[in-house]
């Protein structure tokens, strides 16, 4: 093996000798080529397509990819740098196609810093055959590296020296090139949908370009003077403030999924208003367009803007704070700046608590208490699989009903998620669509405008719910981004995409007022209603809009809060993550009984997400109802100790019953 490999590397090294920047940039074309094609799924004409359309982006992935393979120029181990090289490139290509197909979002750096917990959830998207197919490329590659390493030939003739000049040379023209891109627009730096920025912008750029540039740059006058300076000034404009008294309301958000107003699509008709309620409370109460940080995607970001008041144009590319710097940040928000008003803080979301990590990051917001699906015996589902929306009201109202006091809920929808499927699946659907002409896409509106009929349903119930239930109440309904069907600025009357509607629906007689909100500051405007200017991202909302400097003020206050040395509460963070109860009902276990083979388990608040633990070990469970489980008799033993647990996709145990002494029945 070692001299065939000798003879192998030796060919290919004397080729390689002469030629060497030739190669790199054959290489380099090939492999830009394949990452194309796998991070569009296909293997037919559409990487052609981006080769041809967006020429000079391609040009681009190939320098890029080039760069990388400098070092082949200054490594006397050049053959196996190559491997290496082409090996990582490839690794990229391969793990985005994988996690395309499986999540429908593309691989980005900010996933390898997250390695450590996605693992454990790998089998919620991959078979064990996948998962064990995975294993073994691994474990083969590995091993054919270190034989590679081991017998592949040394470049003994490598001029270094002359190899460093290329590679400066090379690292130059690439900063020139990288330079002009963004000055002439070429390239950006701000992602507001990171599964069409690959697709525009191609896989190297993309995962470059969020390695690169991520959280928030120091600010060049960074200081505590400086931070003071905004702190003080925010402070002696809330002094000037009409002093009014406090209203304290219930205060609720509804994040509606890929939720707008559909009919303000030009040239689309359909056979009644999908959204009568919606439109209704727009007309009635305070509404406008909400300016939101991404478009056909993001949700996690669009709830950051609503949840801290912070510019998500502050941060770096494809940034998703939820997966990043508040995995162990903790910050001022909305639930914060209310609990000290004694409101409780409620979060609700009618799809898994591991979605964008919030069963870790709503601790670390300061929320008290997270209903999901996990907790919720959900019985209607859409028919692409997601929870209907109707279950979130009665959810609402035991959050409501669990205080004596205020709260304040943020709850987030799922109903209207894709994809959106380009066949026919709704039989008999209640809104027809007319004015497209594509079947796919009229498919797809078909489904997308059903769903969203729905949805508007749960709005109007939801309103009643609150209107009879007579305490003094603030609701506010918005869709997170817009849905991703093909649409475009000059699709849209109002000519945003990066914009939906929203209302202020409330029972304590505020005056209307309509216009167009950014996302982090329409939680000062509901704040401003109740009189309430406390919080330093809410007050500098409410006095600095639309003042000089008043982003770039921002953008200190962020940096320092979340990145900096937290000079605004003088160095030491006053937040502290909350102990986050899962569910508002509580598990109980009342008794058991026997039939020959099972243990039938009798209690409360069950879901088809419960496990029973004998100690630490997961026994198997069947579940009936709410008030019924079953397990094995050979699980349980006379004296065994047990507890019911609901377990989330990543595996995390979010709650758990009372213990129970499992007695088994003597036989006479």
């Amino acid at each position: 093996m070692k001299t065939f490999f000798k003879n192998i590397g030796n060919t290919i090294v004397k080729k390689l000798r002469k030629h060497p920047l030739i190669c790199n940039f054959v290489l380099s074309v090939v492999l830009a080529f394949v990452l194309e094609v796998l991070g569009r799924q296909t293997f037919d004409l559409s990487a052609v397509g981006f080769v041809d359309q967006r020429s000079k982006m391609f040009l681009y992935s190939i320098f890029i990819i080039f760069v990388t393979y400098s070092v082949t120029l200054i490594t006397k181990r050049r053959l196996f740098s190559y491997i290496i090289v082409t090996l990582l490139w490839s690794i990229v290509g391969i793990v985005n196609f994988m996690m395309l197909s499986s999540r429908n979002t593309p691989f980005t750096y900010v996933d390898i810093t997250l390695m450590k917990s996605v693992l454990p959830v790998m089998n919620n998207y991959f078979s064990p055959l996948e998962i064990g197919a995975m294993g073994a490329l691994l474990l083969i590659a590995l091993v054919l590296l270190v034989v590679a390493y081991m017998y592949l030939p040394i470049e003994e003739h490598l001029n270094r020296k002359s190899g460093f000049v290329k590679v400066i040379v090379i690292i130059a023209v690439f900063s020139g090139v990288t330079s002009y891109g963004f000055k002439s627009g070429m390239l950006v730096d701000q992602i507001h949908n990171i599964r069409i920025a690959f697709s525009d912008y191609g896989t190297p750029y993309c995962f470059s370009i969020t390695a690169l540039k991520n959280g928030i740059d120091k600010p060049s006058d960074y200081s505590e003077k400086k931070i003071k300076k905004i702190e003080k000034r925010t402070q002696k404009k809330v002094a000037k403030m009409k002093k009014e008294k406090v209203k304290k309301p219930n205060i609720i958000f509804v994040q509606l999924e890929s939720h707008f107003d559909i009919t303000q699509v030009k040239g689309v008709k359909f056979n009644k208003d999908p959204l009568p309620n919606f439109h209704k409370y727009m007309k009635g109460y305070s509404s406008g367009q909400l300016s939101m940080p991404s478009y056909g995607a993001g949700t996690a970001n669009s709830e950051f803007e609503l949840i801290t008041g912070m510019n998500l144009d502050h941060f770096g590319a494809a940034e998703y704070p939820y997966k990043t710097v508040l995995q162990n940040t903790t910050t001022e928000s909305m639930a914060t700046v209310l609990k000290n008003y004694g409101y409780k803080a409620h979060a609700i979301h009618d799809n898994s608590a591991a979605f964008y990590d919030r069963d870790l990051v709503f601790s670390q917001l300061g929320f008290d208490t997270f209903t999901t699906k996990e907790s919720m015996n959900i019985k209607k589902w859409t028919e692409n699989g997601w929870a209907k929306d109707q279950i979130l009201t009665g959810c609402i109202m035991d959050s409501l009903d669990s205080t004596k006091g205020q709260d304040y809920v943020y709850c987030i929808s799922v109903q209207g998620h894709g994809d959106y499927p380009t066949t026919q699946i709704i039989e008999n659907p209640e809104i027809t669509v007319e004015g497209i002409e594509d079947e796919a896409l009229k498919n797809k509106y078909t489904y997308y405008v059903n769903q969203v009929y729905q949805m508007d349903q749960f709005v109007g119930k939801l309103v009643k719910a609150l209107q009879q239930r007579g305490e003094p109440t603030i609701l506010c309904m918005y869709g997170d981004h817009l849905p991703s069907l093909e649409i475009e600025d000059e699709d849209l009357t109002y000519g945003n995409k990066y914009q939906t509607s929203y209302f202020m629906w409330d029972n304590i007689g505020l005056k209307k007022k309509d216009g167009t909100i950014e996302a982090y500051d329409l939680g000062s405007e509901v704040l401003n209603k109740c009189n309430i200017h406390t919080g330093l991202m809410n007050s500098f909302h409410q006095t600095r809009k639309g003042t000089k400097n008043y982003q770039k003020d921002m953008k200190e206050l962020q940096y320092d809060m979340l990145y900096g040395k937290q000079y605004v509460w003088n160095q030491e963070n006053p937040f502290k993550a909350t102990d986050l109860q899962f569910g508002i009902r509580p598990l109980t276990v009342t008794k058991v009984y026997e039939t020959k083979d099972s243990i039938f388990i009798v209690g409360n608040n069950f879901t088809n997400f419960c496990q029973v633990f004998n100690g630490d070990v997961k026994i198997n469970t069947t579940y009936h109802n709410e008030h019924l489980l079953e397990v094995s008799k050979k699980d349980l033993k006379d004296g065994d100790t047990f507890k019911v647990s609901i377990v989330s996709k990543a595996l995390r145990v979010l709650s758990s019953s009372n213990e129970y002494v499992y007695q088994e029945k003597s036989e006479k």
